[in-house]
């Protein structure tokens, strides 16, 4: 991090005298990128079979299947390890079960309930009891219409027997939104129409971008849910926004805190999953269109919340471009992340991507 404080710098030179001023401007700086190790999938994109269902029109169907956000696992009694998938179109998630070299989705959907409008949901995170699905909370891209649909949290409780959620015992809180709203960090970018990023919207030109909040990752940690934000993204520093799981669900101090991670100019968190000594954070390009040369980066966080920027370090740098789409992906970004097994010097982790249909699971292993 450096930090310029207001000064005048005397030059000599020939030309005479040059006036340099610089103002306080704090500036988030990541590790050189040659400093971290470039890791490519461990192998081509794990079979899915016929994929996840979704009672929807054929057309409908593929958009769902090729938008894959999030992804929460655990394992049930019979030692299976089984991941929720969430997605953000629609109103259902899918349940599948990780074995070897595949991701086998179950033969029907998981409806979420209660729900009016679309969650466009974009995380999903577990703590082995419960399961937890955020909303965007953010406005619609094209048009910075204001989407309230998106502004809930899910809680559905585990059957440890099957390691899938129980449909009857979902509940549901817009109360993260109020809280975003009275943090000073983040009150500027939480309202109505914010519009995502800092350009105008293809579909709204009139309205420039205000860098409206927009929650992609979702992590839980020591009775705490962690919300990561792929936007705003303010002078290279990215925002986790954490508070009490309890209380968020059941009222009481939700003891919010606000997190700023260095991940570097217009990279922003696309997902984070709790690890043995922290958090991994999944970072990719931020809501700016002109965002993607950044590339896609796992870092390791401590998951310790505090003032001030903090610097994660980066673990490693992704390189995706060996990966081969298959008749029904589109495009890789990803945007899912979950640990298959953690040892003393590794994790191995499974990524799903937005684009690919099923979400495209790619396995990879990633050094301390």
């Amino acid at each position: 991090m450096k930090r310029n404080r207001s000064c005048v710098h005397h030059v000599a030179a020939a030309v005479g005298m040059l006036l340099l001023l610089c103002c306080g401007l704090t500036l988030a700086q990541t590790p050189s990128p040659a400093q971290a190790p470039v890791v490519a999938p461990s192998g081509p994109i794990l079979d899915s079979g016929d994929g996840f269902a979704f009672d929807v029109k054929a057309k409908k169907l593929q958009k769902i299947r090729q938008s894959a956000s999030g992804i929460a696992c655990t394992v049930n009694a019979s030692q299976q390890r089984v991941c929720l998938v969430a997605f953000d179109e629609g109103t259902q998630a899918g349940f599948a079960t990780v074995k070897e070299g595949s991701l086998v989705p179950d033969p029907q959907a998981f409806n979420f309930k209660g729900l009016q409008g679309e969650l466009d949901a974009e995380g999903a995170a577990t703590d082995g009891q419960y399961v937890y699905i955020t909303g965007s909370h953010s406005a619609k891209r094209a048009d910075c219409a204001s989407n309230p649909d998106s502004r809930f949290v899910l809680r559905l409780r585990l059957d440890p027997a099957t390691g899938r959620a129980v449909p009857a015992s979902q509940v549901q809180t817009g109360r993260l939104w109020s809280l975003m709203q009275a943090q000073p960090e983040l009150a500027a970018y939480v309202g109505e129409r914010k519009c995502l990023g800092t350009e105008p919207s293809p579909k709204a030109p009139g309205l420039s971008g205000q860098q409206g909040i927009n929650i992609e990752g979702l992590a839980m940690r020591d009775g705490r849910l962690m919300f990561g934000f792929r936007g705003p993204v303010i002078n290279g520093a990215a925002f986790i926004f954490t508070v009490d799981v309890k209380a968020l669900f059941e009222g009481g101090d939700a003891r919010p805190q606000v997190t700023r991670l260095a991940l570097g100019p217009h990279r922003g968190i696309r997902d984070m999953v709790a690890v043995s000594d922290g958090v991994l954070i999944l970072a990719g390009p931020d809501d700016d269109g002109d965002s993607e040369a950044v590339g896609w980066a796992i870092f390791h966080w401590d998951g310790k919340t505090r003032p001030g920027l903090v610097q994660p370090q980066l673990l490693a740098r992704l390189d995706l471009g060996a990966v081969k789409l298959r008749r029904c992906d589109a495009e890789i970004k990803p945007e899912a992340l979950t640990v298959l097994q953690e040892t003393s010097g590794r994790y191995q982790l499974l990524m799903l991507s937005d684009g690919l249909c099923d979400g495209g699971p790619l396995a990879l292993t990633l050094l301390k």
